[in-house]
């Protein structure tokens, strides 16, 4: 199963600048703070969800990283990593779900 969620050039840009800040620089510009969290979801079918996360750090640089649940209860999620858009893949009782994080041509 795919989904696609399709985000602005401007938010992207602003992803992709928090990616390359420290928790420091990105308070002193943003005003964000540890543990704030931008987040976009994708909904499959059966209450299945994912979210795709870039997670704030106070002393160390943000990171982003994928969970995927049902009805609320996390059945898997990916490795920290340090990319935003494209393709996030999960697993789950030998099923495959794809989120692909786009920017919206305007």
């Amino acid at each position: 199963m795919i989904k696609t969620i399709k985000i602005s050039r401007k938010e992207m840009d602003l992803i992709n600048d928090l990616l390359n800040l420290s928790g420091d620089e990105i308070y002193q510009k943003y005003g964000y703070k540890r543990d704030e969290t931008i987040i976009h979801t994708a909904k499959f079918s059966s209450g299945i969800e994912a979210d795709i996360k870039l997670i704030i750090c106070e002393d160390e640089s943000p990171y982003t990283e994928g969970i995927l649940f049902q009805n609320g209860h996390e059945l898997t999620r990916t490795d920290p990593n340090d990319t935003y858009n494209g393709k996030w893949d999960f697993e789950f009782n030998e099923f495959k779900y794809t989120v692909l994080i786009e920017v919206e041509e305007s």
